[in-house]
C-alpha cells in the first residue's frame, strides 16, 4: 500500500479533513480483493439466507448523520461520509458486494505524519475480512488505544451476524464496527470506557450456543439478537437507526 503525506496547510479544518479522505480513496483505489478459495465456515454460511440487494445513488443519499453514543461529535459528519463511501465503493467497485472500511480515530496525527490511516477491503456477497488489506491490519493490530473503527455493508440487508461480533470481541483495537445495509440503513456496536470484555466473550458463547442448538435460519437470528439485546451487560452499546 502507499504512504500519503500531506503538506503543511493542506488540511485547513474539519470539512478539509473529509474531502482529502474521500478524495484519496477515490484517487488510489484504496481496495485489496479476498482471495476466491477464502474458506466459509459454518457461521458465515448461517449468513447465506437472503438474497442481494443492488446498491442504488438514492440509498447512497439516505444515509443518516448518527450521533454515535462514545465516539467525538467531531466525527459524526465524518462516519456518514465514509459510511456513504463503503456503499459507493461497493455499488462501483465490487457489484453491491460486502466492502470494509478501518480507519484510525487517531487520523489527523497520522496525516500529519504522513502514515497510513484507512484501508479498503473488497469480499464477496456473504463476507468480508477486513484485516485482506495490510493497512487494516497493521492499525488493528499496532493501535496501543482502543481507537480503531470498522465500516462494512450487508447486501442482504441483515444487521450484525455472530462473525462480525466474533471480530469486534476479538480485537481489542477496535472502538466500534458499523454496519450499513446496501439500503442506506445503519446499526452499529460500540465499547463503553468500562466495557468488560471478560463478560462480553460469556455473552457471545452463549449466543453461540443457542445457534449451535438450533437448525435452521430463524434459529441463527435468535443467537445474534440473543448477543445483541444483552451485550449491554459488557458494557457494549448497540443502536439500530
Amino acid at each position: 500500500m502507499h504512504r500519503y503525506s500531506v503538506e503543511e496547510g493542506q488540511l485547513k479544518g474539519y470539512n478539509d479533513n473529509i474531502l482529502y479522505i474521500i478524495g484519496e480513496i477515490r484517487k488510489k483505489g484504496w481496495f485489496e480483493m479476498e482471495s476466491e478459495d477464502k474458506k466459509i465456515n459454518d457461521l458465515e454460511m448461517a449468513k447465506k439466507r437472503t438474497h442481494k440487494i443492488l446498491i442504488t445513488d438514492m440509498a447512497i443519499e439516505k444515509v443518516p448523520l448518527i450521533k454515535y453514543r462514545e465516539i467525538p461529535e467531531s466525527e459524526y459528519l465524518m462516519l456518514q461520509e465514509l459510511a456513504k463511501e463503503v456503499l459507493m465503493v461497493s455499488k462501483n467497485e465490487n457489484d453491491s458486494n460486502e466492502v470494509a472500511l478501518t480507519y484510525s480515530l487517531d487520523y489527523r496525527n497520522l496525516i500529519a505524519e504522513g502514515k497510513e490511516f484507512m484501508g479498503v477491503a473488497l469480499g464477496d456477497e456473504h463476507s468480508v475480512d477486513p484485516c485482506m488489506n495490510t493497512v487494516a491490519y497493521h492499525l488493528i493490530t499496532t493501535s496501543i488505544q482502543c481507537v480503531v473503527i470498522v465500516l462494512h455493508n450487508h447486501p442482504s440487508l441483515s444487521k450484525f451476524s455472530l462473525e462480525d461480533v466474533k471480530f469486534f470481541l476479538s480485537n481489542g483495537t477496535v472502538k466500534m464496527m458499523v454496519v450499513v445495509t446496501n439500503l442506506g440503513n445503519i446499526s452499529y456496536l460500540v465499547k463503553k470506557e468500562n466495557y468488560s470484555r471478560k463478560k462480553a466473550i460469556e455473552i457471545y458463547n452463549h449466543a453461540v450456543n443457542v445457534h449451535n442448538e438450533g437448525n435452521n435460519i430463524r434459529d441463527y437470528q435468535k443467537a445474534v439478537f440473543c448477543f445483541l439485546s444483552n451485550c449491554h451487560e459488557a458494557n457494549i452499546v448497540y443502536e439500530d437507526r
